[in-house]
């Protein structure tokens, strides 16, 4: 082929994918062989831990640069290696990287390799372990853990968040023990401490206690705040986890992590604890030839610890953030795209409707997994503490939540002489028995499961003649709740999307707390307004009699759950 013809079909499919042609991207000769440049300075091979054959087609990556290995394994690069800490691996579907106490270990760090006298830096072997039953994998997502010391002044109001911590790795044990027909993950949306780095290894610890590995995302408050700047603030976590923008394939879908929280020092003490949403340039160069070599039929996760697109207040932030416009074009010449994030301690669902140009988005933001921040409590904005566990069958998606059933650790609040009373917990659906597992108050003995996808309020509770419920994770493909009245047919309920749209149970906590807790009688976060702006809330009026009825509901995957009310 012709260097014009070949310079312009280049140009053609990297603007069909949504590449810009000015990223450097590599070409292919005619046989079909990725080509090795004549100054290369970064080579390696990706190999079949099993067989030691060497994998073809495996995205390999520098952090700037994204090659694809030959056929016998190899690479080449041709590195800036100015800023490059870390030559890690895309791992393809089929096949999982060294997994070191929990942690998926895809990367090298370029420092622990010396360059050859010509300044070639050969970075061996990446063994990947082949998979059994690649296509079908189970994905358990959590978010914000975001634990502080036990001494630290605002871990002392309720619960102390390393103990439920502690807590949270007992119930992914338990859940990723009972699977055994099919693969486990991980992935930790940041927030994986509170600005305390030296807790990291408390996390690692947790994670070697899994048997599964997990991926993590960074967070705000996992950059060092005594850091100059952001690429600084980050070297902590990089240490333990790698690079802060990688990618990865489980079943014939693609994972995209990203580090879209830009950080700036605070102007009222320099910290590093100012922030702006999005994408750096250096970051949305990576993304484009990342995905040069996904094709737009692929099934995209993309994982950040920052909403990038609608979020729960109605703001788009693809509009807003920065880069924001250009990385919602390049995910949108994607089939079906999945988009995960935390930050907001709040669940929110959202599917665009089919004239919006994200209709291809589907957007899945989790609660803080570890309770209601500061105090920990059992609740996060009326979800409650859990995680989210996605099944992956053959490419079909479909997810649940999951509550977390222990709380072994003592209420400290009294103790530490941070609140004078322990709240009554009125409309907490449970109670913990002498072993720390929460037994639910309504019906038959049972403990706290995944039938629990809701909490429903009784006639009155709301102070009106409404019944009430919070669906956890709601979302516009969901069939809208109904309410069955004892001997009665159904009523549709109407969802709530006042400004007063706040779940009652975590009213409750924060009203208690603001009430009974010095230092919390002044935080905004404990104003009125805070408890709000979930948007997961419907409501009917019903009359006084009969005073019981049913709340049902179905998941859009044909799942029905159901909870009684009475009054």
């Amino acid at each position: 082929m012709k260097p014009f013809l070949t310079l312009l079909l280049i140009v053609l499919l990297s603007t069909c994918r949504g590449v810009s042609p000015s990223v450097r991207l590599p070409d292919k000769p005619d046989d079909g062989e990725p080509s090795v440049p004549a100054d290369y300075n970064i080579t390696g091979r990706v190999v079949d831990a099993e067989t030691g054959e060497g994998l073809s087609d495996v995205v390999v990556s520098d952090g700037a640069l994204c090659v694809q290995t030959r056929s016998d394994g190899s690479f080449y690069l041709k590195s800036a290696l100015s800023g490059v800490k870390f030559v890690w691996v895309s791992t393809p579907s089929g096949y999982r990287p060294p997994v070191v106490k929990g942690l998926p270990k895809f990367y090298k760090r370029l420092s622990d390799v010396r360059a050859s006298e010509e300044g070639v830096y050969d970075m061996g072997d990446y063994s990947l372990t082949p998979v059994k039953n690649p296509d079908r994998f189970t994905l358990l997502v959590l978010a914000d853990p975001q634990p502080r010391s036990s001494s630290a002044g605002y871990d002392k109001f309720a619960y102390h968040s390393l103990d439920i911590c502690e807590d949270l790795y007992q119930e992914l044990r338990d859940v990723s023990s009972a699977i055994t027909d099919r693969a486990v993950y991980g992935l930790c949306l940041g927030d994986i401490v509170h600005e305390n780095t030296g807790l990291y290894s408390r996390y690692a610890d947790g994670l070697s206690k899994l048997s599964y590995p997990t991926y993590n995302v960074i967070g705000n408050h996992d950059h060092n705040p005594n850091a100059s700047d952001d690429s600084a603030g980050a070297a902590d976590f990089e240490s333990w986890f790698g690079p802060a923008n990688y990618s990865f394939n489980i079943g014939g879908i693609h994972f995209v992590v990203l580090d879209d929280m830009i950080m700036k020092p605070r102007e009222s003490d320099g910290t590093l604890r100012s922030y702006d949403s999005g994408l750096t340039d250096a970051v949305m160069g990576w993304l484009r030839a990342d995905l040069y070599y996904v094709p737009s039929s692929t099934t995209l996760m993309v994982a950040a610890h920052s909403p990038m697109f609608k979020v729960e207040s109605g703001s788009e932030r693809s509009n807003t953030s920065v880069n924001g416009p250009e990385y919602g074009e390049l995910i949108d010449s994607y089939e079906e795209v999945h988009a995960w994030a935390g930050h907001t301690h709040t669940s929110f669902n959202y599917i665009y409707p089919e004239s919006h140009r994200h209709k291809r988005v589907q957007v899945h933001t989790v609660a803080r997994s570890t309770g209601e921040l500061w105090l920990n409590e059992y609740l996060a904005a009326g979800t409650p503490r859990g995680f989210t566990v996605v099944e992956v069958d053959h490419g079909k998606v479909s997810w649940r939540f999951h509550p977390t059933r222990y709380q072994r650790p003592d209420w400290v609040g009294i103790s530490t002489g941070r609140t004078t009373q322990k709240p009554q917990y009125q409309w907490r659906d449970w109670d913990y028995d002498a072993t720390g597992l929460a037994v639910m108050k309504k019906g038959p003995v049972a403990m706290l499961d995944e039938d629990y996808q809701m909490h429903a309020y009784p006639r009155g509770a709301y102070g009106d003649n409404s019944v009430y419920v919070n669906v956890f994770l709601w979302d516009e493909k969901w069939d809208t709740p109904v309410f069955v009245p004892d001997g009665g047919s159904p009523v549709k309920m109407e969802h709530v999307l006042t400004s007063d749209r706040h779940d009652l149970a975590t009213t409750e906590i924060k009203t208690h707390y603001k009430t009974y807790t010095a230092t919390l009688h002044e935080s905004s976060d404990y104003s009125a307004s805070s408890t709000g702006s979930i948007s997961t809330l419907f409501r009917v009026e019903v009359p006084a009699a009969p005073n019981k009825g049913t709340v049902q509901v179905t998941d859009r995957f044909g799942n029905t759950y159901s909870s009684q009310v009475s009054w």
